[in-house]
């Protein structure tokens, strides 16, 4: 029987891509966007997938989640936060709180709702995994290490994916008793619309890499944050 795969942030980009290839390799796929316009073109691409219309970034999406799931299947196997926007302000002067908050609501706070959403189904699949696309920005190690002084990014960005690196960690704590799998990814440095000066790969591309990197990924190798196809981000995340 194959697998059922939720991934948020389905609309667009790296999310769309990942959609796409789990699709085409017969997953039962539950992609989540913000808008009925969004699910309608995804269905068009992929008539047999299962649209959900929320945004992680308000509460009533667990509801929304454990609605569309439940009526189709009781096991959700693999659930990708993928879902993210961008921060504007590359200054301390500029930054502003609402910015900062508005990126941990999405980056963080979506992933804890949509782990709550879908917990008792990922308890029902034989391997269950939770995958939060991260990203090399929101590591201390590489941070600390001056690797980005010159790279103008985002404070609210760095702030977010440092705070959902923890959070990974401590789901990964808590989960890994229950058999699942909990991983930060960094995806590569991808090409988007904000993508910083050292771009090299297509979303589809990155998408292909942590399709085959789910394949394998398991109980046994929980607690992870990595590149696929590249390895280990330096610890401390």
């Amino acid at each position: 029987m194959s697998e059922t795969v939720l991934i948020t942030g389905a609309g667009r980009g790296l999310g769309y891509e990942l959609a796409r290839i789990f699709y085409a390799h017969q997953y039962r796929v539950f992609p989540l966007v913000r808008t009925q316009t969004a699910a309608e073109e995804l269905l068009m691409e992929m008539p047999y997938c299962h649209p959900i219309i929320a945004d992680v970034g308000e509460d009533d999406c667990i509801d929304s989640i454990r609605t569309v799931v439940g009526d189709l299947t009781d096991t959700v196997d693999i659930l990708i936060n993928n879902a993210g926007i961008p921060g504007i302000a590359y200054q301390f002067s500029e930054v502003t709180t609402q910015e900062v908050g508005e990126l941990f609501n999405v980056h963080c706070l979506g992933v804890i709702r949509t782990v709550k959403a879908v917990s008792n189904y990922l308890e029902q699949s034989a391997n269950p995994r939770i995958i939060n696309i991260s990203s090399r920005l929101g590591s201390l190690a590489m941070t600390a290490s001056g690797e980005f002084n010159e790279g103008g990014f985002s404070y609210s960005y760095r702030i977010a994916k440092a705070a959902q690196n923890m959070l990974s960690l401590c789901l990964d704590q808590e989960l890994r008793k229950k058999g699942i799998h909990v991983s930060s990814i960094h995806p590569g440095k991808m090409y988007t619309s904000c993508a910083s000066h050292d771009a090299n790969l297509e979303p589809h591309e990155a998408a292909g890499s942590i399709f085959a990197w789910c394949q394998s990924a398991c109980s046994s190798n929980t607690g992870q944050f990595l590149e696929p196809g590249t390895g280990n981000m330096p610890f401390p995340w």
